[in-house]
């Protein structure tokens, strides 16, 4: 919901609350009013007919349908207060019952004692309530269409250099050159908002360069000196005077530094893929992708005794970047090569909607929520770097994917889901 929308709603809920409990408070207002003039009416009409009698009026020629006079006989009657009550009386044009209200009082004129009733039809409350439920509901439609019509209006002038703003950090990039262009505006907290955005993002796009920079100063100073070093240890196995002993010294040497090189290698990937320096152009044809790895580390699976068995569904094409695509596909396939036992099995599937890798093996010695964190083996005994899932978590990530991982059976059960 956009924030004018919502402002707006919230801004219709509070006017309509502020309506009802106004309604409340004129309703009541209104009656007491009309009450008020009626009275008023009465004790004028009273005056007027008192007047009338001083005058030498005949009681028939004041006498009519809203005015009964009579005369009291004796002299004990005392002058009273005068008396305002509702009552029930039938209209003289409608010929029908209807509220009324009447003053009644006792008054001396002259030397004669009167009762004076005056009574005069009342507005029924069923009437003023909804005059004035009908005047609040015209007068807060109307209020509706015009804040609605006003937020219409105004929301494309008002709100003009925030839509901008939001358009061009929708396609604002890490790896341009350019920082963040921001729109012109007179208002002080867009500006603010404005200035604040371009700082980051130019601290963002800093952070971006050296850390891309260091990572591939990092990779290529790491890599002259383990070739260095593993081509030296190369020269030494191939000394004829070494024993045995010296041989497997090297060889151990030789192991730890193609592991460096390999954990550099593994590292320097993860930095890559979490930079986004990867970009994908079009779709690959993954099917083809997938049965080319198979084939490829199909010997190896033949060498370690584990039956291999793939179905793929040809023709399925997926948007994402060709090396990436390789590596994801050559470490599921390693890791489930990797974490088997002789005589085992490895079972891949790829369908329209997802890539299926289940393999035999012993169950991982740590929690299977870990294992796709860095340097983290579910056989530690392995020569696992603990990276391979790492990296497929990554590369899932960065392609919008998702990638689970059970274990159930005596079967290991990784799927990637292409979302």
């Amino acid at each position: 919901m956009r924030l004018l929308t919502k402002a707006t709603l919230l801004f219709l809920v509070v006017a309509l609350l502020v309506f009802g409990v106004g309604g409340i408070i004129t309703y009541q207002m209104v009656v007491e009013e009309v009450q008020l003039e009626t009275d008023w009416y009465l004790d004028e009409t009273f005056k007027a007919t008192v007047k009338g009698i001083r005058a030498g009026k005949s009681i028939e020629a004041l006498d009519n349908e809203k005015v009964i006079i009579t005369p009291l006989l004796g002299a004990n009657w005392p002058d009273t207060m005068a008396h305002y009550k509702d009552t029930i009386a039938e209209h003289f044009n409608l010929r029908r019952l209807e509220p009324h209200r009447n003053l009644t009082k006792i008054k001396k004129i002259d030397d004669t004692y009167y009762r004076i009733s005056i009574t005069d039809v009342l507005i029924e409350v069923d009437d003023m309530y909804e005059g004035v439920v009908g005047v609040l509901s015209r007068l807060f439609l109307f209020l509706t269409a015009s804040v609605i019509l006003g937020s219409i209006l105004i929301s494309r002038w008002l709100f003009k250099p925030f839509t901008k703003l939001l358009d061009r950090l929708s396609s604002f990039n890490l790896k341009n050159t350019s920082g963040l262009e921001v729109p012109e505006t007179s208002t002080r907290e867009f500006n603010q908002l404005n200035s604040f955005l371009r700082s980051m993002t130019d601290k963002a796009q800093r952070d971006y360069r050296s850390l891309k920079e260091f990572t591939e100063n990092a990779s290529h100073e790491m890599q002259t000196p383990i070739a260095v070093a593993k081509g030296k240890l190369e020269l030494m196995l191939e000394a004829p005077e070494l024993d045995e002993e010296q041989a497997g010294l090297i060889q151990g040497a030789y192991q730890a530094i193609s592991r460096l090189s390999s954990i550099g290698h593994s590292l320097t990937l993860l930095s890559k893929i979490e930079n986004q320096e990867f970009s994908v152009s079009q779709n690959i044809d993954f099917s083809k992708l997938v049965e080319n790895s198979i084939e490829y580390y199909r010997e190896l699976a033949e060498l370690k005794e584990i039956q291999l068995e793939s179905k793929v569904t040809p023709g399925v094409q997926l948007p994402i970047e060709s090396s990436l695509a390789e590596i994801l596909v050559s470490n599921l396939i390693k890791n489930a090569i990797q974490h088997n036992t002789p005589g085992g099995w490895i079972s891949l599937e790829l369908s329209a909607d997802h890539l299926s890798v289940k393999n035999s093996g012993a169950p991982p010695s740590i929690d299977p929520g870990k294992l796709f964190e860095r340097f983290r083996k579910g056989n530690q005994s392995g020569g696992s770097l603990g990276l391979g899932l790492s990296i497929v978590k990554k590369i899932t990530e960065a392609s919008d994917w998702s990638v689970t991982y059970d274990y159930e059976n005596e079967t290991h059960h990784l799927q990637v889901t292409f979302n």
